[in-house]
């Protein structure tokens, strides 16, 4: 027996759908919030063995890595350069480097992961300092308020290649249903639940 002819039946005895349903909900909303590359790399890598039909390119794996990428490495990097998972993960080391580089300096403050932090505490700080920009009109290319010129003003979108929006204003942005995980839909209108309402009322 080979090892993909193994596979199949121990996963499904030992990792049930509910399961595998919760780990690709973690990986699409997986955000690196201070931790180290490495760390964050291995979370990554480590969900995404779970999620081979909702990611089946390399194209898409870059993609899923950038968005995953906190906004410090972000700038500074353009998904449609890398070939390879390997190669953006090696960019992403790179540029921990230099920030590393930045703090030691006193040009740059280190980012602290906070466990006891709640998700209440964390909407709390946010609009705190939603409020402290002085009001601020949202940016049309970031959706985001500041002062200033856009930094993400010439730098490509991830999803269409094209400049003037970030991949969440992107107008080809397709939505991924969190209940069958394909692209095109919400979870709210994923034709599995609709069925299964259509089958009650009836």
């Amino acid at each position: 027996m080979t090892w993909d002819e193994f596979k199949v039946p121990f996963l499904k005895h030992h990792s049930p759908k509910a399961v595998i349903n919760r780990i690709k909900e973690e990986f699409i909303q997986l955000r690196q919030k201070g931790e180290s590359i490495d760390k964050i790399t291995g979370i990554f890598l480590d969900k995404l063995r779970f999620c081979v039909e909702l990611v089946k390119s390399k194209e898409q794996k870059v993609y899923y890595y950038y968005n995953m990428l906190s906004a410090e490495y972000q700038e500074f990097m353009t998904p449609s350069k890398y070939e390879t998972l390997t190669e953006i993960i090696n960019t992403a080391r790179e540029r921990e480097i230099e920030l590393n580089k930045q703090i030691e300096r006193g040009e740059r403050r280190a980012q602290v992961v906070n466990p006891s932090l709640t998700k209440k505490a964390r909407t709390t700080e946010s609009s705190k300092k939603h409020d402290g920009k002085c009001g601020s009109p949202s940016c049309k290319v970031c959706g985001k308020g500041h002062k200033g010129e856009c930094r993400f003003k010439d730098k490509s979108c991830p999803i269409c290649g094209k400049t003037g929006h970030t991949a969440a204003l992107c107008p080809g942005n397709v939505s991924v249903c969190y209940k069958c995980y394909q692209p095109g839909h919400k979870k709210s209108e994923c034709p599995e639940l609709v069925g299964k309402k259509d089958g009650k009322d009836s």
